[in-house]
């Protein structure tokens, strides 16, 4: 299988209310069907996820957050992976683990979605959905670089 240009991870509880917002917003950017964007939505991150990365150039992960009170990206670098593995790792892990293994991506971001709500639920907060639509562009424009940069 050739490896992807850009993977996009979204990732989060369906049942957590905003922790789903990674999630959706993955599958709107899946609903474009962009060249060499591949896209996963996740209930988590687990380690099984880093045989995936050693398949891409770049990974955007996307994950609700309680802190950023915008939509923000920051990139991430490889950390030391937790030897006590279970079936939730960060992100840095993952990246980590992936090199471990064969080869991380070169490029590597988090897109952060303000989100408020996290109690039992399947809808998003106005916080959420507000940011979902410009989370969803802001991951568009990223893959479009990462693909033009990496061809």
């Amino acid at each position: 299988m050739p490896p992807d240009d850009v993977l996009v991870i979204g990732y989060g509880s369906d049942l957590r209310g905003d922790d789903a917002v990674g999630r959706r917003a993955a599958e709107a950017v899946a609903g474009r069907g962009l060249p060499g964007v591949r896209v996963l939505s996740l209930p988590q991150l687990a380690p099984e996820i880093a045989a995936d990365l050693t398949r891409c150039r770049s990974v955007i992960f996307v994950d609700a957050s309680a802190v950023d009170a915008a939509v923000e990206v920051h990139r991430l670098e490889p950390a030391s992976p937790d030897l006590r593995l279970t079936h939730h790792i960060t992100p840095p892990s993952l990246l980590a683990l992936a090199a471990a293994l064969e080869s991380a991506p070169a490029d590597a971001v988090v897109v952060t979605i303000p989100a408020s709500d996290f109690r039992l639920g399947t809808t998003l907060s106005a916080t959420a959905t507000a940011a979902l639509s410009e989370a969803v562009e802001r991951i568009v424009d990223l893959c479009h670089d990462l693909v033009v940069d990496g061809a």
